[in-house]
């Protein structure tokens, strides 16, 4: 028989790699990193603008939304009473120097949901009396637009009045809507070339009328006075950031920016938006944070938003109850 024999086998000698076959790995250079945060860069300067405007819809739309609820709390109110709210009432005999006036929104809050303030308010007392310190301090969301930015110097980022030394005011809760009286007093009708005259609005108060030293409680309004058409006609508009107008010495000459108290209603002279604050605040006028105008209420219920293209005269006879103008409606049809 042949014998097998076996040898063992050489070993595979090792083949180094050629560089092709290796592996390529390298890093970012310095310049295609700097490309890749300049694209980022681009992207988020494209980016930010679009957020930005859609967050400022959705702020938009949440202050539309608090119109119509207080027009539909306004509107629950002249089925429950025939009339229109009082844009400013006075807490008692105009001989009494201690006596405040209370506004519009003082009297619809039982209709928003707000019933809790509505039975502690005493409207037969000083809104500083202790007894309606607490509910004249209260924030109510619905009368805070969430796109005011710029405010008062005494209004805090809460809504809140604050650093008035004690005065008359402090920590009283604010609001960002005007109750609207009428066209300016002394600004002529289109149609009659003859001045509108004082409280030709739906809010009123009692400047400029008979015995306004006197009065306590302005003409009642009711739906049939508004002749113009209650969908032609403003009763609440923005003018927002508002906290306390004072004089140089730094004494409080008006609350208009405080939700109870009676200042907050207000003629319309200028455009909207035509003047920026603090004049905008001192004067009341229509104003906002939104761009390129602001929201109003009609008399139905309906609200809109109100560009600053619309004229002041415009604007004007929107505000009258009565004037019988030839005016387009609020969004220009």
């Amino acid at each position: 028989m042949t014998r097998i024999h076996h040898y063992p086998c050489a070993p595979t000698p090792m083949v180094p790699r050629s560089s092709s076959q290796s592996v390529s790995r390298r890093a970012f250079t310095l310049v295609e990193l700097l490309v890749v945060i300049a694209i980022v860069g681009i992207l988020i300067a494209l980016l930010l603008p679009a957020i930005q405007a859609a967050r400022e819809a959705s702020r938009r739309a949440s202050c539309q939304n608090n119109l119509r609820q207080i027009g539909v709390a306004i509107n629950n109110y002249v089925s429950s009473t025939g009339k229109f709210p009082p844009g400013k009432k006075w807490a008692g005999p105009r001989s009494d120097p201690t006596v405040e006036s209370f506004a519009w929104s003082c009297y619809v809050l039982g209709y928003l949901e707000e019933k809790a303030l509505q039975v502690q308010l005493d409207l037969k007392k000083r809104m500083s009396h202790p007894d309606n310190l607490a509910v004249a301090s209260a924030i109510v969301p619905i009368y805070l637009c969430p796109s005011a930015s710029r405010l008062e110097e005494h209004r805090g980022e809460d809504g809140r009045l604050f650093g008035l030394g004690g005065q008359m005011g402090e920590g009283f809760g604010c609001i960002d809507y005007l109750g609207i009286s009428g066209p300016d007093k002394d600004k002529s009708n289109p149609l009659t070339g003859e001045d509108y005259g004082p409280q030709r609005g739906i809010l009123l108060g009692t400047k400029g009328l008979p015995n306004e030293d006197t009065l306590i409680e302005p003409p009642a309004v009711t739906p049939a006075h508004v002749t113009d058409g209650m969908s032609q006609t403003l009763m609440v508009a923005e003018c927002t950031g508002r906290g306390v107008d004072v004089n140089k010495s730094g004494e409080v000459k008006s609350l208009n920016g405080a939700w109870a108290s009676g200042a907050n209603v207000s003629h319309v002279k200028k455009g909207i938006n035509e003047e920026q604050p603090p004049i905008a605040w001192e004067d009341e006028r229509l104003f906002s944070d939104h761009p390129q105008g602001v929201n109003g209420l009609a008399c139905d219920g309906s609200v809109h938003f109100l560009s600053n293209d619309i004229d002041a005269k415009t604007l004007r006879a929107f505000c009258s109850r009565d004037g019988e103008e030839s005016v387009t409606d609020f969004d220009g049809n």
